[in-house]
Parts: C-alpha cells; structure tokens; sequence
C-alpha cells in the first residue's frame, strides 16, 4: 500500500517545522514508503484500516529526532558521507552482533537501522493517536475522520492493539536487545500514562505535579525514547545519550503544554485536529489547573461547574475566565521553563548539522509559545 506524499508536504505544517525536516525529506519519504509496505503485512481484511491511519500523516517529528539525534552523536552530516572524525562510542550491549558498536557498521547498515527505529517510533505513536481519539471521541484529524469516527471505537481500539504489537515485533528484529527494551518500557509508560490520565478526568484535586507526571509519560517518555534510539545507534557515548533521552524528555513536557494552550484557545482549521475535546473529555490541563489555583471563592464554585460540563458554551466561558486570570501566559511561562531546560541539555555537543537542527527545533518551539507571554 502506497503512502501517497511525503511528510514535509503536509498541509498542516509551517514553514519553520518545514525547515527542521528539509534536511531528512528522503528519510522521510523512505519511512513513508516503509509504513506502507508495513500495512501489507497485515490480514488482508485488516491492512486497510492501518493504510488509512498511516496515511493520516503528520510532522513525523519523532522519526526526525532520531535521525537529527544520531546525527549530532555521529557528527556526519544528515544524508551526506562520514566526516573523517572519530566518533564517540556507543555502550555496548550483550547480542549486539560480533561486539561492535552499531555506529561502525558500514554506512548503509546504519542508515537502515535508523529507517527501521524511526518507523518503530512512528508506529507507536500513530498507535497512541488511534487510542487518543477513541478516548477524546475526536472526529476530526489532520483534516480527515479519525478511525474511532469511520469504523466505532471496537475496531479502532484492536487496531490500535496492532499496531502496539507491530512496533515490538519490528524492534525485537535488531541484534541488541536494547532496542526492543526501550521500546517496550517507552510503550509501556505511554499506555499507563494514558490510564492515569482517564483516571483523573473531572478531578478538580488534580495537582500541577501530578499533571506533570501525566505529560510526561505520555509525550516526554516516547520524545525521549526517539532521542535515545537516535543517539545510540549513531554510536553516542552512555552520556551522550543520557543527554539526549532527558532533551526529548524535556521537550516532549514543554510541547504537551504547548499542545493543551492550542487545544483551548487554537484554531481547528490551522491545526487540521478537532479541538476543545480535553474539556469536553474532563482533562484538566496547566491553564485551567492555574485558573482553579487562582480564582476567588465566589467563582470557584462558577469554575468548578464549568469544568464537570454543567453549562452550555463551557468553552466559551471558561476561555473568559483564562484570559481574565492571564493562565495562557502564566502557562507557556512554564513551559518555556522546560524547554529551555532541554536547550541546556544540548549545551556540549559541538556544532554539527544534528545538533544544530535540535537546537533550531528548540528554538521554533520557544518562539511559539512567546506567543502566548
């Protein structure tokens, strides 16, 4: 099955994001390629409903953190031949096939490798969407019926399954064990953060901390195990990669937040996903915990009603209430807190076309939610 376009063609990416995936357009179209000859793979009766979900493309960002964060470990340049620089070492690990580190396999092997991990990574994630919006009951994303919409939230849920168990088998395929390890943990907090998350729908006592916690299992702990992989498999040192794992982690909560602001104020036709479903699901977010923090006792009790969806226009008047209380900008403010903090992270890699290009997807994340101050 052919997936038809390119990522970096989406209609729902800016110029910015599209210079940050220029770089790795061929990668990219290969992963493309690779998810679609992926979905025939499956039962014939089934190979059309993942062809659809996988075509539903987005930014592919995190098969661009994996290649942009071996990229940065490695020093070559994306889709260019090794510099004549000794790269750091990569841990070694027990099965990882005749003792070497995987970044001193011929060029192909390593640029096959990383194909392989970025089209794990987008697996995984396209597999959390499925089961978002079964959750979130969204009938609209990046512009086309969310599988929950066409075909009910039983199928879509078994696909969802699917494409979980995919993920697993494909990195059970590498001769370490270490890939098929991380993904599986990283699968593994995703799901349990999901599980915490429906747990504490309409629950006013929810704390920023455990909110945080929440965020970052589900979107840090998959951002951070793209990084991870990345660095890795371009041969990073044990601390190199550390460093990039806690970048992804970092940046993964910073975007969340950034995510949960577009949901409550953005615009649908921009962001090519049906919004507002947080609220509508219960899901408290940093700008409305803020506001519960900080209104008075005489419209705590208006803004409690409002978040349980005791009113009409919910919405509209809870968007009143954050405006008035500045929670927007109080929350991109935190935000940019980590991820600045995740800049830091890149603080000791040298200048390298990896490096840098995490470096400027830092910088384009900050941009947008200064935005918001």
């Amino acid at each position: 099955m052919k997936i038809k376009k390119t990522i970096p063609n989406s209609l729902f990416i800016d110029e910015a994001t599209r210079r940050f995936l220029e770089p790795i357009t061929g990668p990219l179209h290969e992963i493309d390629q690779r998810l679609g000859a992926q979905c025939e793979s499956f039962d014939p009766n089934v190979s059309a409903c993942v062809g659809y979900v996988a075509a539903a493309q987005g930014k592919r960002m995190r098969p661009a953190l994996v290649f942009h964060s071996a990229a940065a470990c490695s020093g070559r340049p994306l889709g260019g031949e090794p510099r004549r620089t000794k790269a750091p070492k990569a841990k070694l690990e027990s099965g990882n096939e005749a003792g070497r580190p995987l970044d001193d396999r011929p060029q192909k092997e390593r640029h096959e490798n990383l194909l392989k991990a970025g089209l794990i990574v987008e697996l995984v994630h396209i597999a959390t969407l499925v089961h978002d919006d079964i959750l979130d009951g969204a009938t609209f994303r990046r512009g086309r019926l969310t599988a929950a919409a066409k075909w009910g939230p039983e199928i879509s849920v078994l696909l969802g399954d699917c494409l979980f168990a995919h993920a697993l088998k494909l990195a059970a395929e590498f001769p370490t064990p270490f890939v098929c390890r991380r993904v599986s943990e990283a699968t593994n907090t995703v799901c349990a953060g999901e599980i915490l998350q429906t747990q504490r729908r309409f629950d006013l006592k929810l704390s920023r901390g455990e909110y945080v916690k929440i965020i970052q299992m589900k979107t840090g702990a998959l951002f951070a195990v793209s990084c991870e992989l990345g660095a890795f498999l371009g041969g990073g040192s044990p601390e190199g990669q550390n460093r990039l794992l806690q970048f992804g982690d970092l940046f993964g909560i910073a975007y969340q937040i950034y995510d949960d602001i577009v949901d409550l104020v953005g615009n649908e036709t921009e962001t090519g996903k049906s919004l507002g479903t947080d609220l509508q699901k219960g899901k408290l977010t940093l700008p409305l915990l803020l506001l519960l923090e900080q209104v008075g006792n005489g419209d705590h009790q208006v803004v409690s009603s409002l978040l349980l969806n005791e009113h009409n226009n919910t919405r509209g008047m809870l968007i009143d209430y954050v405006r008035a209380h500045e929670t927007i900008r109080q929350s991109a403010e935190i935000a940019l807190g980590y991820a600045r903090r995740a800049m830091e992270q890149l603080a000791d890699f040298p200048a390298n076309e990896g490096a840098d290009l995490l470096r400027g997807m830092s910088r384009l994340l900050i941009a947008r939610l200064e935005h918001y101050l």
